[in-house]
């Protein structure tokens, strides 16, 4: 579907959008991965299993998946940076209100709604930015904005662990809470709404009729498709990892968190590199070299006898490989239907949370029939013929854009 034409923004205004939104991408992810090196340490404190702990992420990814086809009609309704906003404040507030949680069912109740307003933030700011930035150069301002969401992942993975050694899991939610009212202040002060901006009223039927200009472009499905699955792949593995780890090395959270942050080290450099990998490789490559090199790295962390300070570097690799092939998706996602752009951003990020929600527990059961290294090598080989299927799925063809 074309996109009408859009007139280009100043460097000036483009880069205080990038920098801003980039500092709510940061808290949101921050809040979102700082579980996972926390299960072995929640499951000691509320007498828990590692896998009844490590559905809490399946339930903050479910519940950041079912809020996004209500949350894409507001924000293009009511504005994508008042929606932004809004979710951070709330964000923060549930943050805090996990740090008193008293029991295991509390906490999980304040991570499930925690995941609802957080799917306010990302999905919305990556639809702000496709409003503003034109197709040329949308996936390298969409890079740019990774950078700094990545850094957040980053942070809250590698940080859970610290702050958790030194102050204990509560402080790691107080952390987080703030950060997220940072963000949302930021919004309001910095980024003001575009004065010609059209804005539907919000109804029932709008939302409906804005969801069917989103499934008229026949790209649609295969993307949310391919999406889920990527989802799975590349999420099921973290809230196992400090599990994983300890069982081979002994290790505790502060390093298994180190560990998982090397994700978002591969993420980073995805987004400094953006820029020449599109324009060297292209979308097609992109995803293929994007699905080999996660395979390529799942297939070394299957190995037990390796050090455990390796699979810092392993899961940058991964990181690296994931970014490469999402960077194009998500560029895609944006284009998909640029007059519903808030309600076509928030379902893909719905279609990549039920994958992120459905991760863990393929893994959990993977890990029943297979064991550690079994289970690893069998998502290798998945998310290895993924990067080959998603050329040919969404027919991208050995173009560079």
């Amino acid at each position: 579907m074309a996109e009408a034409a859009q007139p280009r923004p100043a460097p000036g205004s483009l880069k205080a959008l990038i920098l801003v939104l980039g500092a709510c991408g940061f808290a949101s992810t921050f809040t979102m991965r700082v579980l996972d090196p926390l299960v072995p340490t929640l499951a000691n404190e509320f007498t828990r299993s590692i896998p009844q702990v490590a559905t809490i992420a399946t339930t903050f990814s479910f519940a950041y998946a079912v809020g996004q086809p209500f949350l894409g009609p507001v924000a293009d309704s009511f504005g994508k940076l008042r929606t932004i906003s809004t979710c951070l404040l709330l964000l923060a507030t549930l943050s805090a209100a996990a740090a008193f949680a008293w029991s295991f069912d509390a906490l999980t109740i304040m991570r499930t709604a925690a995941g609802i307003v957080a799917g306010g933030v990302i999905p919305a700011a990556m639809a702000a930015i496709g409003d503003r930035a034109p197709m040329a150069e949308r996936q390298v301002q969409l890079g740019r904005f990774l950078v700094l969401m990545i850094v957040g992942q980053m942070a809250g993975a590698a940080c859970s662990g610290l702050i958790a050694a030194h102050i204990g899991w509560r402080g790691v939610f107080l952390v987080a809470g703030a950060l997220a009212a940072i963000a949302g202040v930021l919004v309001m002060i910095v980024l003001k709404p575009r004065p010609d901006a059209q804005r539907p009223k919000l109804s029932f039927s709008g939302a409906l009729a804005r969801y069917a200009t989103v499934f008229a472009n026949p790209q649609t499905k295969v993307l949310y498709g391919l999406v889920i699955i990527e989802g799975a792949l590349v999420f099921g593995m973290p809230p196992y990892v400090a599990a994983i780890l300890h069982e081979r090395a002994g290790v505790g959270p502060s390093q298994a968190g180190i560990v998982i942050a090397g994700t978002g080290l591969g993420g980073i450099v995805y987004g400094i590199l953006t820029r020449v990998l599109v324009e060297r490789l292209g979308p097609a490559r992109m995803t293929t070299a994007g699905g080999a090199l996660m395979a390529l790295a799942y297939c070394l962390f299957a190995l037990p006898m390796l050090p455990w300070w390796s699979a810092i570097a392993i899961f940058t690799l991964s990181g690296f490989g994931f970014f490469l092939m999402h960077g194009t998706f998500q560029a895609l996602a944006t284009e998909l239907a640029p007059s519903a752009r808030g309600s076509a951003v928030a379902l893909f990020a719905c279609a990549l949370f039920c994958g992120h929600a459905l991760g863990p527990l393929l893994m959990g059961t993977a890990l029943h029939l297979f064991g550690t290294s079994g289970a690893i090598l069998s998502f290798a080989v998945a998310v290895g013929l993924l990067g080959l299927l998603v050329p040919r799925a969404l027919r991208l063809g050995g173009s560079r854009t």
